[in-house]
């Protein structure tokens, strides 16, 4: 007789802290994310408002609470975040922590409470202080999946924005260096060097111009006509690469939704587990409803009669 008893471990406080900040979007994991987004939407009202002189001197007292409470949960979910990481290998707990403490996230979730303990140690002008607390904006790339997918299609198409840069910067170069030689005489206080013309050439390049410097000569406005039209191009290719890299990285991750998918389905039939490892790829990967329930009926799922991620009869969409 074969004993079908299955020895579960029990679950520790490490794990279920790593599963709620990590793993989960739902009950306690969505109510710590939506406080956290509030904070952050908060500290960027206060740093604007607390600009205003007479508006900081009327509310002080509440603005530098708001800072304690802020930083106090920031903490929290910094030195709990860190604590956790040790279960993506229990094995090697430190060497995990290591290694999300060097990961982006981790760094952008310690730039948001470091200046205040450095504060603490350090005399620093307290207007940087406040313009460095719009650092926390970088926090949402973690709750954002658009800022998410932005962050990931710039590492992708990295060497292709660089290579883009790197010609844009030699483009200036030679506009520098030519609007020099034959405006230089003309307007010696505006092109007197290369350096100096390498700001008309750089807002010529990237902008329609300012308008405060503009060459006089013929030859110059020759010039000038030749690296506007040039600029058109070639200062919109970076925007071009990362349109088109979005695009692939949409595609690729709607691919992977459906590989998995279809691998769910290889025995005709989807399992509690395997529902609700699909709605969690959803969520990681960034897919709307709208999209993975097209993705499922797609995938020709003739088993498959209710949506795995609200449970409604997907024959009644369209």
């Amino acid at each position: 007789m074969t004993d079908t008893t299955k020895n579960t471990a029990p679950v520790t406080k490490r794990h279920r802290a790593h599963q709620i900040f990590e793993l989960e979007h739902h009950g306690l994991a969505r109510l710590i994310n939506l406080v956290i987004m509030l904070l952050i939407a908060l500290t960027v009202v206060i740093v604007f408002v607390e600009t205003i002189p007479q508006v900081r001197a009327d509310y002080m007292t509440l603005f530098i609470w708001f800072e304690y409470v802020s930083i106090a949960l920031f903490s929290v979910e910094y030195i709990a975040r860190l604590w956790s990481a040790a279960e993506i290998d229990p094995e090697q707990p430190w060497r995990s922590r290591w290694r999300y403490a060097k990961s982006p996230l981790a760094l952008v979730d310690l730039l948001a409470v470091a200046p205040f303990y450095f504060g603490l140690f350090i005399q620093l002008d307290t207007r940087y202080l406040r313009v460095i607390r719009l650092l926390r904006v970088l926090k949402l790339t973690r709750y954002s999946r658009s800022l998410s997918t932005l962050l990931q299609v710039l590492k992708n198409e990295l060497p292709g924005i660089v290579s883009a840069l790197g010609i844009l910067l030699i483009l200036i170069v030679f506009a520098s260096a030519g609007i020099y030689l034959v405006e230089r005489d003309a307007q010696p206080e505006a092109f007197g060097s290369i350096p100096q013309a390498m700001w008309w050439a750089t807002i010529t390049l990237t902008t329609v111009g300012y308008g405060d410097v503009v060459p006089i000569t013929m030859a110059g406005k020759a010039l000038g006509i030749v690296i506007t039209i040039l600029g058109v191009g070639f200062a919109a290719l970076p925007a071009g690469i990362i349109a088109s890299g979005f695009t692939v990285e949409m595609q690729n991750r709607r691919d992977e939704f459906r590989a998995k998918l279809m691998s769910s389905l290889t025995d005709g039939k989807l399992s509690h587990k395997e529902l609700r490892d699909i709605e969690q790829l959803r969520i990681s990967l960034g897919l709307s409803l709208k999209e993975s329930k097209s993705l499922i009926r797609l995938a020709g799922t003739g088993h498959l009669t209710h949506c795995p991620h609200c449970g409604e009869d997907i024959s009644q969409h369209p």
